[in-house]
């Protein structure tokens, strides 16, 4: 006794050429992924949150006193306005634009030493009310802004499978 099957695999070969196609040019997922990730840490920095969801430690008292909005990651709004992605060829970056924006954006997340802040421009400091000539700063504590915690690589796990499954319901 003999079976014999004979399959047809045009469906296959078109679902899987559109996956090749679609892959050997990730721009669109790419972009997809990147808005993903942003908005989900723009979120996390709104809530005060590092990307393992921990809360960053609170603002200082005479940080407060300052009546900044928003503490001072948001006292001009120009670090988070240089947040972005950009998706080229086969790779994603998500961080910050520009020489000063990323380098406040790398110290707020890795947070510093101690250090001395000295008049510059004027002949003394002005902060909480006081007067200085110079300043010993405590430093600034760790202030995580970006990572990618097991939730967001679900997430670009999600994204992928979404997108796979719109490019494979247009094979049908």
């Amino acid at each position: 006794m003999q079976f014999e099957l004979k399959f047809q695999v045009d469906h296959l070969n078109r679902s899987l050429s559109a996956v090749r196609k679609a892959m050997a040019h990730p721009a669109e997922l790419l972009g997809s992924v990147g808005e993903t990730l942003l908005r989900v840490n723009r979120d996390r920095h709104d809530a005060g949150l590092a990307p393992d969801g921990s809360k960053w430690k609170e603002l200082s008292l005479m940080t407060l006193t300052e009546k900044r909005k928003g503490g001072p990651l948001n006292k001009t709004g120009r670090m988070l306005e240089s947040f972005n992605y950009q998706a080229s060829g086969d790779a994603l970056v998500l961080g910050f634009d520009g020489a000063t924006e990323s380098l406040r954006a790398t110290l707020h997340n890795s947070g510093t030493s101690p250090y001395v802040i000295s008049a510059k421009k004027a002949k003394a400091l002005k902060f909480g009310g006081i007067y200085r000539k110079r300043v010993n700063h405590p430093g600034l504590p760790k202030r995580q802004l970006v990572g990618l915690p097991d939730s967001d690589r679900r997430l670009v796990a999600d994204v992928t499978f979404d997108y796979l499954s719109v490019i494979l319901n247009r094979v049908r």
